[in-house]
């Protein structure tokens, strides 16, 4: 099917609804129920009959307790009614099969009337595989409601997914493929689903070929279906949404027929197709119903050949053949048909049932059974009905290997009005019995058992084992037909969906073959099922928890003594004050804070808190600052570019570091007038003098030598771009708040600075056993200049000699 664009006809899951009468009801009417159904079209999708179209009838139930003459509705919601076979019902008199047994759903977008996306069709086909269903062919209405579809256009209905990918179940509308129309009816229809192909053989057309409508004014006999369609349409269902048709022409010797019967029988590579009945000129394609003298004539001649003499189609190499029967049961057509092979498949029964000549709608119609037994090609009758019970224009199928629904049908026309089927719009036949039941459970059904007089009369048993494998007494027609009927065909390509029970739900499910009920009792079948998720998910549990206690590990181990956030990141606060704590106390060279920075990056300036009392301003309170990470000032002195930073005009209070390394410590007084980003001056200013008196190396400079090597200020200098030394002391936090007060250490102010230089601690004392954030205050010094780092080890190297 080429769809250059798919249109969802119904939007989402349609909602099953009440199947009653649609239109037409009377005063008093207080119920409904199926009495007719004429030539609707019929198929399978794994659990589940769909029927679309045809003339439904029914029959008013009044209040007074009486019934009211039988009338079609003419179906305006569209609906498509459906019959799961996991639902039980009885066929008896009294029983109403619309309340009890079927369900419906809407062609009509949002349940509304039918209209030329999905109208209504009368007689037609359903092809249908495990996955969708597609109609074809039938009469329209004529009407002025709406314009009728194109001729290429093919209803469809998607049910399951043919492969694993984005789905949405429901009505879609399709084209066939150029050279093939809509316009045929009254043909034999077929489908294959374990080749997910679909044959329409025959039927009827316009004398133009044109479009066809039910029923049509003597005037409008251009648009009457009453010609012999003498063409095999095939349309391929492997790719869903994508079906491909074909349209090809019978061969001469295999004429057209009206209402015959198309049989798929699994034989050779792809099966072959047996068609059976049918009738040429028949009576319910002329304007009155009859038939003239000669039309009669020539269908007496002609339409018994068709039970006589069967048309064979070869799938596989598209030949077509003419075979011979015996014991044929005559003229007859719109009669329904349905296959039952022997379990050994030596045999393959063909059960014909109901219809009429084609000749007379108002004669008697048929109600026998009949078997076409392949390959033997012999016919036999089994069941002999009553004329009551016969009906015309039903469909056939088969929900277990051993049971045959017969569904809808009408009756001869002998009165004013159509009258009602006998007994109920469903019959049920036992295949291997040959006898008519009346009830229907899921529950209960068998392997198909070939009836005793076939088997009698083709030899072996109810099994299968027949003796009789060639058409008797001449043999085949062609011997190319007994190497067809002689190669197998591949049954594991047959999926049965059986057997239903009432809590079977449409599903993807295995092919499901008949097996002994096992006894109960002992370990519960769900237990091992269940046991193995339950210890699947406890083993997958723990190794989530290894590789995370594994991860955690080596993050550790990368990062020596850092720490952790929550997030599994590490927090560079944290491993920095975690690195000070580790270093040794006596490590520490005592320096000048200079920045009047936020103590962190993370955290707002202290100094204009009042609120807190954690961390005191620089000033009046001592501080412990991280040891020097500048470069040595000597650089200065050998042209390396880095010239001392003078304090900004108008800024107080301000003392520089006497180291120069950082670009932090330098840029720190005017980092908030011209640097590009924090922390980073454009321009470098000379350096003020230091306020307290320094130390001075050898060379007269007064620049104080930093303690600390490159490799120290290396390392350290990761942390200098975002860490500074703020008045909350070095990588201060909220968290680390430095509370140790020292007062004899505060240098005195400056002329013009409204708050004191702050210093930095003194060297902790040596060979304590504490931290160096922990270290308790140091002595006064014994002089107002402080030594540097290098002059301290000096001293500390001379007295331990």
């Amino acid at each position: 099917m080429i769809r250059s664009q798919t249109i969802l006809l119904a939007v989402g899951l349609f909602a099953k609804q009440c199947v009653a009468q649609a239109a037409g009801w009377q005063a008093g009417q207080v119920n409904t129920t199926m009495c007719y159904w004429d030539s609707p079209r019929a198929a399978v999708i794994r659990d589940t009959l769909y029927i679309d179209g045809g003339m439904l009838g029914w029959q008013p139930g009044m209040s007074d307790g009486t019934y009211g003459a039988p009338a079609p509705d003419g179906n305006p919601l569209g609906l498509v009614y459906l019959l799961n076979f996991s639902t039980p019902f009885d066929t008896s008199a009294g029983q109403n099969l619309s309340r009890t047994a079927f369900t419906n759903i809407s062609k009509a977008a949002n349940d509304g009337a039918a209209n030329n996306i999905g109208p209504q069709y009368y007689d037609g086909t359903m092809f249908a595989n495990d996955y969708e269903w597609i109609t074809y062919g039938g009469l329209l209405s004529l009407t002025d409601a709406f314009k009728a579809p194109g001729e290429d256009s093919v209803p469809a209905y998607q049910q399951y997914p043919q492969v694993q990918q984005q789905f949405s179940h429901g009505y879609v509308l399709g084209t066939t493929s150029t050279g093939t129309t809509r316009y045929v009816t009254n043909g034999a229809g077929v489908s294959v689903p374990s080749e997910n192909l679909g044959f329409y053989m025959g039927g009827l057309k316009s004398s133009t070929g044109g479009p066809i409508f039910y029923d049509p004014a003597p005037r409008n006999s251009s648009i009457r279906a009453d010609v012999l369609s003498e063409t095999l349409i095939q349309v391929d269902m492997s790719t869903e949404g994508q079906e491909t048709w074909t349209n090809s022409s019978l061969p001469t010797n295999v004429p057209g027929r009206a209402n015959a019967e198309l049989v798929w029988v699994p034989v050779s590579e792809k099966g072959v197709l047996v068609a059976i009945g049918g009738v040429i000129n028949p009576a319910f394609a002329n304007v009155n119903l009859t038939l003239n003298a000669s039309d009669t004539a020539d269908s007496k001649t002609q339409s018994p050949k068709f039970m006589s003499t069967v048309s064979v189609y070869d799938i596989a190499t598209k030949s077509w053949y003419e075979q011979d029967t015996t014991g044929s049961p005559g003229q007859l057509t719109q009669g329904c048909a349905v296959l039952a092979s022997a379990q050994d498949g030596t045999s393959h029964n063909i059960y014909w049932y109901g219809g009429f000549d084609g000749i007379d709608l108002t004669g008697s119609f048929s109600d026998d059974v009949w078997i076409l037994s392949i390959p033997s090609f012999m016919w036999m009758k089994v069941n002999s009905g009553v004329s009551t019970h016969a009906r015309a224009g039903h469909r056939c199928i088969k929900p277990y290997p051993d049971q045959m629904f017969v569904i809808g049908g009408y009756t001869p026309l002998t009165g004013a009005s159509i009258t009602c089927l006998d007994n109920n719009i469903i019959q049920i036949f036992n295949l291997s019995s040959s006898e008519w039941i009346t009830s229907y459970d899921p529950k209960i059904w068998s392997n198909y058992t070939v009836p005793s007089m076939i088997s009698a009369m083709i030899g072996g048993t109810g099994t299968g084992s027949a003796t009789q494998t060639a058409p008797s007494p001449s043999g085949f027609a062609d011997n190319s037909l007994k190497a067809v009927f002689g190669s197998p065909y591949n049954s594991s390509k047959i999926v049965e969906w059986y057997p239903y029970t009432p809590s079977t739900t449409p599903s993807d499910r295995p092919t499901l073959l008949p097996s002994a009920v096992s006894k109960s009792g002992g370990t519960p079948s769900y237990l091992a099922p269940v046991l193995g998720v339950v210890l699947g998910l406890f083993f997958v549990t723990l190794l989530v928890l290894a590789f995370l206690l594994w991860r955690r590990r080596r993050i550790f181990k990368q990062n020596g003594t850092a720490t952790q956030s929550e997030a599994g990141t590490l927090d560079n606060r944290r491993w920095v004050t975690n690195w000070l704590r580790a270093t040794p106390v006596d490590a520490k060279a005592p320096t000048v804070t200079t920045d009047d920075t936020p103590s962190s990056p993370y955290e707002e300036d202290v100094s204009s808190r009042t609120d807190r009392t954690d961390v005191p301003e620089m000033g009046d309170s001592q501080v412990h600052e991280m040891m020097d990470t500048s470069m040595p000032t000597e650089l200065g002195a050998h042209d390396t570019g880095f010239v001392p930073l003078a304090a900004a005009p108008g800024r107080k209070g301000v003392t520089h570091s006497p180291s120069t390394g950082s670009h932090a410590s330098q840029a720190s007084s005017i980092s908030r007038m011209s640097a590009p980003r924090p922390g980073i001056s454009a321009v470098h200013q000379p350096r003020a003098e230091s306020p307290l008196g320094a130390s001075t190396d050898n060379t007269g400079t007064g620049r104080v030598a930093s303690g600390v090597s490159v490799t120290s200020s290396t390392h350290l200098r990761g942390i200098s771009d975002t860490s500074v030394s703020t008045d909350g002391g070095a990588y201060a936090t909220p968290s680390e708040g430095l509370n140790i007060v020292r007062t004899d250490l505060v240098a005195p102010a400056r002329a013009g600075n409204s708050r004191p230089s702050v210093v930095s601690p003194l060297t902790p004392p040596l060979h304590e056993a504490r931290d160096y954030l922990a270290a308790a205050p140091s002595p006064p010094a014994n002089t107002s200049d402080r030594k540097s780092q290098f002059s301290e080890k000096l001293d500390e190297a001379g007295g331990e000699k």
